[in-house]
């Protein structure tokens, strides 16, 4: 069994999102506080019951300031009303939740994850979920799961009670002219903690559609999973002063799960204490230790009658008092040729990765077939240099393959997004800074399979250099290294020092290929620059000739025919389109730029360069004499044309 997608909605910056899972492994890539932990987070709250912990920055901000602002307003109108504490709670409960005659709800919308796990009626044993079937459609192989948190009149009256003194002291100051701003955010907050305090969790199984619903008990539905991660903030040992000795530690951990450990270690109580009587160690400690405070327990004992009676050692030697003894006496080394290093040696990339694989195979072992299993890793990139980065993420993604396993691994490393098939690819990308969308790759595939240069142009190239496009800010695709020598240097520009306040993506593409990314940057809604060269034919010389030739760039010329019905454009009438910012295409998202006739009618970027540097028209044509002459004056260093 596979959980196969979920669905989140109003929690933190996911407004209402949903992500698919393939059966191995999946990989979700983003930039920084795009939300990736957050859907782990929120799964760890759900699946392994720690909904409680639920607190206010759970919430989306904005909804919430939203909300706040408009309850604050009647319930500030509803306590200088100065009614008894039950009256006061009751009209606020009546404006907030729907009655017949106030049918409008006044809550926020509730928090909400909702599970599609599917099995495999051939060979899944579905015992465990067989009470949970709500479609008996025979096509549908699917079980189906709501966790909502919900605030109830009974609840939330509760914790307006415990709270009603505060409350009503904190609205009467308010109206205390002095700071009262700071007052007032002070007890919005207060209104929200009380809110979030009201909230109970609500977990249903349903059908597909999520609308026939049934209750299902917490214990029972977290015990239909078997879910762990390995956070991005993880122990690690890198320095000769670290004495934690994780990964010793994790190894050992790993090496009791073993079939053996219990064979190995069970009699070794006995052993030990057997050794302990033949050297009399109790008998030492005993009569050391006692003539030493013999004298200070005899007079306290007859300050309480006499009742303290005689004190004994006693030593209880368990299994778990000698994994602890093995752990503590257990180093990691790693051993080059005739010599040795401490398990800090090798860096913290190192480490990280050890780390990693031990709670992989220690997980492996407690794989349940009957459960939905499922092992999440943070960032396995940390602390690796971009080779090792690459290197590992191969082994992940074989390693959930051959074992089973099905998980989700966050990343915002380029390189492991390299290695990854793009149907295993889902994007967590920031719409602003309160907002965050989710991008299925698996779905832009299925989009163009009807396309197969298309689909074989995109899983070629995304392992060359697509792939630091999953992180951008915006795009910049470019013919060569002039455009991109001088997008660099104007970056640098004072004028243009916001472009270094954003991520941006450098492609290089020939223009008669940038046009097959159309489709990608439809999909991904991300802002993008074309810089191509309007490539018209070399033999026209004038004006009107220029005009009148047709472009052999295919990018540009797709791009007009789309916009213009199909018509093959002339030079001027590329002129004309750019002129009337035709050329501000796929909803304003991309700019397809390419020379004009103030560029001194050039055809290249370089010509258009050279047309602003000299004055002169491209189809101009100068001497020798005069290019060196141009050179001189302009101080020119590369070589002119000849």
């Amino acid at each position: 069994m596979n959980l196969s997608k979920i669905e989140i909605q109003n929690f933190r910056k996911f407004k209402n999102v949903t992500l698919s899972f393939d059966s191995d492994i999946t990989l979700l890539a983003g930039a920084n506080n795009s939300g990736k932990t957050s859907i782990i987070e929120f799964l760890d709250q759900v699946i392994n019951g720690r909904g409680k912990t639920f607190k206010s920055s759970d919430l989306p901000v904005k909804d919430t300031k939203d909300w706040i602002d408009e309850v604050f307003q009647e319930l500030s109108a509803i306590f200088s009303e100065n009614l008894d504490e039950d009256s006061t709670i009751k009209k606020i409960i009546d404006f907030l939740f729907p009655t017949l005659d106030n049918p409008t709800n006044h809550l926020l919308l509730p928090t909400t994850l909702k599970l599609t796990v599917d099995y495999n009626p051939e060979s899944d044993d579905i015992r465990l979920f067989a009470d949970y079937i709500m479609d008996f459609d025979p096509l549908i192989n699917s079980f189906y799961f709501k966790y909502s948190l919900i605030s109830k009149e009974t609840n939330l009256s509760k914790v307006l009670s415990a709270n009603y003194r505060k409350l009503k002291m904190r609205f009467e100051d308010i109206t205390i002219p002095e700071n009262e701003p700071k007052k007032i955010d002070y007890l919005k907050d207060m209104l929200i903690s009380i809110y979030i305090d009201s909230l109970t969790e609500h977990i249903e199984f349903t059908d597909s559609s999520f609308s026939n619903c049934s209750s299902i008990d917490g214990k029972e539905f977290r015990s239909l999973f078997n879910f762990n991660n390995v956070c991005a903030s993880r122990n690690l040992d890198d320095q000769n002063t670290d004495t934690t000795r994780s990964l010793s530690k994790n190894l050992i951990s790993l090496s009791s799960h073993d079939d053996n450990w219990k064979q190995l270690i069970e009699s070794l109580p006995d052993k030990i204490l057997q050794r302990l009587e033949t050297e009399s160690i109790t008998e030492h400690v005993h009569r050391t230790s006692m003539e030493t405070l013999s004298d200070a327990i005899t007079a306290i004992s007859e300050a309480n009658g006499g009742n303290t009676g005689d004190m004994i050692l006693n030593i209880y030697v368990t299994e778990d008092s000698i994994k602890s003894l093995i752990s503590q006496v257990t180093n990691a080394k790693y051993q080059i040729d005739d010599l040795t290093l401490g398990e800090s040696s090798q860096g913290l990339g190192y480490s990280n990765m050890i780390y990693i694989l031990v709670q992989l195979e220690d997980y492996k072992r407690s794989i349940n077939p009957l459960l939905v299993n499922m092992f999440f890793i943070e960032e396995p990139e940390s602390h690796m240099h971009p080779q090792m980065q690459n290197v590992f993420g191969k082994y992940l993604r074989t390693y959930y393959r051959q074992k089973g396993i099905q998980g989700l691994i966050t990343t915002h490393s380029s390189e492991i997004v390299r290695v990854t098939d793009l149907k295993k690819i889902r994007i967590s990308k920031s719409e602003n800074k309160f907002k965050s969308k989710m991008l299925d790759l698996s779905s832009f595939k299925e989009e163009i399979k009807d396309d197969p240069v298309l689909d074989n142009l995109y899983d070629w190239f995304f392992e060359v250099g697509f792939s630091e496009v999953v992180f951008a800010d915006r795009v910049i695709f470019y013919e060569g290294d002039t455009e991109r020598l001088l997008i660099r240097k104007l970056a640098t520009f004072q004028e243009y020092s916001k472009l270094n306040e954003l991520y941006i993506a450098f492609v290089q593409v020939g223009g008669a290929y940038a046009y097959n990314y159309k489709r990608l940057l439809e999909f991904m809604g991300i802002k993008s620059l074309i810089i191509t060269d309007l490539d018209y034919a070399k033999a026209a010389t004038t004006i009107s000739a220029i005009e009148s030739s047709e472009t052999s760039n295919s990018t540009i010329s797709n791009f007009y025919k789309e916009n213009n019905n199909g018509q093959i454009p002339t030079v001027k009438d590329l002129y004309t389109w750019k002129s009337a910012d035709g050329n501000i295409i796929l909803d304003g998202k991309v700019n397809l730029c390419y020379q004009n006739a103030v560029d001194g009618y050039s055809r290249t970027l370089e010509e258009a360069m050279l047309a602003k540097l000299t004055g002169k028209k491209a189809y101009e044509a100068l001497k020798k004499s005069e290019w060196k002459t141009t050179r001189s004056d302009n101080k020119v260093s590369v070589k002119m044309p000849t």
